[in-house]
């Protein structure tokens, strides 16, 4: 979400102040009008990483989207384009039959449809089914095939932030009431004319706060749905992690002394390059 020009404040996008001390890529670098996608971004991201190092800087990547993370340490399918007229397609009957209906459908139309993606996973399922109406073929055939000849021929030093699942969960509240504190009310009212099936439309708060400001609920039930939602996906983002993400060093709570970890891991990052 932080590669979207109009959602500083809810995607918790380095402030300006930060992006001055140190060059930043590839924040809010493209408007939510469009839908980047992994693919999109790896390619970006190799080319600023291969910039950074021409330069004799060490790129530092920061974020917790374990697809592209996953897309940049590993390339990803070169998958192709689908048109707006099968994109459509696929929203209209996912709409018609409801997500669970429309999992069984493409279940039953080839059950690799869904190989891989959850029940719910709205967006993964309307691409899916796009793909197999552009291609007559399956994401998982497409992806099985692929040599991923785009792979980054890099080594990364891969850090781990874990904290414990309490302050996890009591700096998520925090920032909730942070992000209203900068304006993020205001903020959200960029976007509220935009399709309501965009990515950028799916960051956590937005669709609660455009709902405060319609008068449809109070800040406290947005507040609520928000917190809950961004706590459902933090408990995603570590099960991934701790099956996908194979860290060289792991930190638990960089509050507790931060000197010792920036050393330790300057430490490694040497005794790897």
């Amino acid at each position: 979400m932080q590669v979207y020009k109009e959602l500083r404040i809810i995607s918790a996008r380095p402030d300006k102040v930060a992006e001055n001390s140190v060059e930043h890529k590839l924040y809010g670098f493209i408007s939510g009008k469009n839908r980047c996608s992994a693919l999109l971004w790896s390619e970006k991201a190799i080319l600023e990483i291969n910039n950074a190092l021409v330069k004799g800087f060490v790129p530092i990547l920061v974020g917790g989207s374990g697809l592209y993370i996953k897309a940049l340490i590993e390339g990803i399918s070169d998958l192709p384009t689908t048109s707006e007229k099968n994109r459509k397609l696929a929203e209209h009957l996912l709409d018609n039959d409801g997500v669970e209906n429309f999992f069984i459908r493409l279940q039953n139309l080839n059950r690799m449809l869904v190989k891989n993606i959850n029940k719910n996973d709205k967006q993964r399922l309307i691409r899916s089914y796009s793909v197999w109406l552009e291609t007559g073929k399956t994401l998982y055939e497409i992806r099985k095939a692929d040599k991923r000849s785009n792979k980054l021929p890099n080594s990364f030093l891969k850090v781990q932030l874990s904290p414990d699942r309490e302050v996890l969960r009591s700096n998520i509240k925090k920032r909730f009431y942070k992000m209203i504190e900068q304006g993020a009310l205001q903020e959200v009212k960029k976007v509220e004319s935009f399709d309501k099936t965009l990515p950028i439309m799916k960051a956590h708060g937005v669709r609660e706060l455009l709902s405060v400001n319609k008068n449809e609920i109070s800040l406290q039930e947005a507040a609520e749905i928000t917190i809950n939602h961004t706590n459902q996906y933090a408990k995603r983002q570590e099960t991934w992690f701790r099956h996908q993400y194979d860290a060289d060093y792991k930190i638990l709570n960089f509050k507790d002394n931060i000197d010792k970890y920036c050393s330790n891991i300057l430490s490694l990052y040497n005794k790897l390059y």
